[in-house]
């Protein structure tokens, strides 16, 4: 049974009003966010590094085996069209975030034994041998991986965003989520600066490996519990997915087609999506040279380079994109314009917002 959406009436509520988010859940979802900054700091902040200059693996590989997690990114779209329509322990979003959480902490501890393995080939036999070609493309397929766990998670948290909030409070939710994320590059680099503290510039290849392999023990860890921390019973609480979604209950309720019919039906959906892929471009154009290069010019060690290099440049170039995102947006709110701007398309009678929670 589809609702009518032309009539204003048929847009209340079928359940009693739910509650809105206070501003200590907003800070409890942003510990998501804040454990993505911390996984990005260790995997284009420290492992590409030791790579690079520990290991004397070219740039060349190392940014391409590393690009692939950015490859597998339109992998997004349809894991967001299956939160939408196949929920994981009964929750649309939740189950999504755990399990891609999981998988993602997994596959950063992998790609670690991979690169000290890739690394003994480059060693022993150089780069062109059979056994170097199929390290390095095992790295390349176990950063894929890593990026599809990412977009597993990251996708159903932000349309989690969308399901739990309402107009007046959705931009300062996403206001404190983004911020979030900066607040865990710093405590990752802090975190690792702690850790590789005893790792001299030339320090042998053991005491690196020793002190790699803890790192990317123990933060995954935290990450992953800041990962249900953040999530556990907000769903059940606040969502308002089940009221805006007009075919409850069957798998079909909103189609791959449908959202993506959603998502380029506004201009300034388009506009936005431009805006990401500038911003992600510039972001990551750094990452394969930043640290080697502090490491190899100023013979900053790891840890300095983690803290210097990799945050000072990630910090700068989002909050350069944040004012150039606020200055060329609506001043009615930037993510709040442009949800509201797809909720304003209506076609076939179906909702629009439930579309773009998939996205």
């Amino acid at each position: 049974m589809t609702k009518d959406f032309s009539n204003p009436a048929s847009m209340q509520p079928d359940s009693p009003l739910l509650p809105s988010l206070n501003l200590f859940t907003m800070f409890r979802l942003g510990l998501f966010q804040m454990g993505l900054g911390i996984m990005s700091l260790l995997t284009l902040g420290v492992l590409n590094r030791v790579m690079i200059k520990e290991l004397a693996i070219p740039a060349t590989i190392v940014a391409g085996a590393i690009a692939m997690n950015q490859f597998v990114a339109p992998a997004r779209i349809w894991f967001g069209q299956m939160s939408d329509s196949k929920p994981i322990f009964g929750m649309h979003r939740t189950g999504y975030v755990w399990v891609g959480a999981a998988l993602f902490t997994v596959a950063s501890f992998l790609a670690v034994q991979v690169v000290w393995r890739l690394g003994d080939s480059v060693q022993a036999q150089g780069l062109n041998s059979a056994q170097t070609y199929g390290w390095i493309g095992f790295l390349a397929f176990v950063f894929a991986l890593y990026g599809l766990a990412i977009s597993f998670s990251s996708t159903p948290y932000a349309a989690l965003l969308v399901d739990i909030s309402d107009e007046h409070d959705r931009p300062r939710l996403v206001g404190v989520v983004w911020s979030m994320l900066m607040v865990g590059i710093i405590v990752g680099a802090i975190i690792t600066a702690g850790l590789l503290r005893q790792v001299d510039l030339d320090a042998p290849l053991a005491t690196v490996q020793a002190a790699i392999n803890r790192i990317f023990t123990v933060v995954p860890a935290i990450v992953f519990g800041l990962a249900l921390l953040a999530t556990v019973g907000v769903e059940k609480k606040y969502s308002r997915y089940s009221v805006r979604s007009i075919l409850v209950e069957r798998e079909d309720q909103i189609t791959l087609g449908r959202a993506l019919k959603i998502l380029t039906a506004s201009r300034q959906t388009g506009l936005f999506f431009v805006f990401l892929l500038v911003m992600t471009l510039s972001l990551f154009f750094q990452e394969p040279v930043l640290e080697p290069y502090g490491g190899t010019i100023f013979g900053m060690t790891i840890a300095e380079t983690s803290v210097g290099m990799s945050v000072g440049g990630r910090i700068l170039h989002i909050a350069d994109f944040g004012g150039l995102y606020g200055q060329s947006w609506p001043a009615e709110g930037h993510l709040n314009y442009l949800w509201d701007s797809i909720g304003d398309y209506d076609h076939g009678g179906a909702e629009s917002d439930a579309g773009f929670d998939g996205g």
